[in-house]
């Protein structure tokens, strides 16, 4: 998959709220299709972050995956910049 086609929009939850402050990590909305490996390329082309991992979900509304950022890369920042606070 090429770049954009992969993240859909970040989730914005109490939860997923919480997880940013607190473990660093962001949750974004993906493609069904999309592997972590896509998912890792895009969030760090796109948001200009390093990620340390990936985890993945499938829902009834389609697939999460919940990104930890390394140190030095703040959630919190990201998800400011794209409109979650």
């Amino acid at each position: 998959m090429s770049v954009k086609e992969v993240i859909y929009s970040p989730v914005a939850t109490e939860k997923t709220m919480l997880m940013t402050e607190s473990e660093n990590k962001i949750v974004f909305l993906v493609d069904r299709d999309a592997t972590r490996a896509d998912v890792k390329n895009e969030v760090e082309e796109l948001y200009k972050v390093k990620v340390e991992s990936i985890r993945v979900m499938r829902t009834k509304k389609g697939k999460k995956a919940i990104v930890k950022l390394k140190e030095g890369f703040s959630a919190d920042d990201l998800a400011g910049r794209i409109g979650l606070f």
